[in-house]
């Protein structure tokens, strides 16, 4: 299969899932971890999961946008191939950080 150009939207916003999804695992370990935190997380929107489902989606389309208008694509060689690799590694790699948080927590 030959690797085609692709848009810069969705470039930008497979490198932002890829991010976001390693930083959406990492808070869930840091607000189980951190007591303040999760205590900021409820005091913010009344629970913690919702704070954190904003905190995960305005970072998405932030890191989206700005990768979107820095030219990534030509920049960092981007192509189909590369990108759907990132978005299925942040996939995995995020679950397997919070599974292993639990497991390791159980």
């Amino acid at each position: 299969m030959e690797n085609r150009s692709i848009d810069k939207y969705i470039a930008g916003f497979g490198i932002s899932f890829f991010i976001t999804s390693l930083l959406n695992a990492l808070l869930v370990v840091i607000k189980e971890t951190n007591e303040p935190v999760m205590i900021y997380m409820k005091a913010a929107t009344g629970h913690h999961w919702i704070t954190h489902g904003v905190v995960v989606i305005v970072l998405f389309i932030i890191i989206g946008l700005a990768i979107s208008n820095m030219n990534a694509v030509e920049k960092w060689k981007l192509d189909e191939k590369k990108i759907s690799n990132a978005v299925v590694g942040g996939a995995v790699t995020g679950a397997i950080i919070i599974a292993g948080f639990y497991l390791a927590n159980a």
